[in-house]
């Protein structure tokens, strides 16, 4: 899992407004994945309609993690029959590194008397 909570939300929230780009439909899924590869790698974020003949042979949730996990993204949700999928197009590194934590001016303050006190009792 690469994506947050949080930022799967917003995703959600900017892929509120699109259309499906791809169909699975009787077929299987086995023959969008190229489709799905090349919409993701022109839009980054897409949206995939999974037809009533697909669900004969596979579970929604399969096909989503499949088309996922075949070309390296990320499932932002399935709802109904549809499922949002992500990839960035710069690359995964920005979405996995982790942000250095924030060191609050109080605490600073704290180990910087700390510290001297430590000095002192020391001597």
């Amino acid at each position: 899992m690469r994506l947050t909570g949080k930022m799967k939300r917003i995703l959600r929230a900017k892929a509120h407004h699109l259309e499906p780009v791809v169909w699975v439909g009787k077929e299987g899924s086995d023959k969008v994945i190229k489709e799905v590869d090349r919409q993701l790698e022109a839009r980054g974020l897409i949206k995939v309609k999974v037809r009533k003949a697909a669900l004969l042979y596979e579970d929604k949730e399969e096909i989503a993690n499949k088309l996922a996990k075949e070309t390296d993204s990320e499932v932002v949700s399935v709802i109904g029959n549809v499922i949002t999928l992500f990839r960035p197009r710069e690359g995964w590194k920005k979405y996995l590194a982790k942000k250095p934590k924030k060191v609050k001016k109080k605490e600073e303050e704290a180990i910087r008397l700390f510290e001297k006190f430590k000095k002192k009792v020391l001597k």
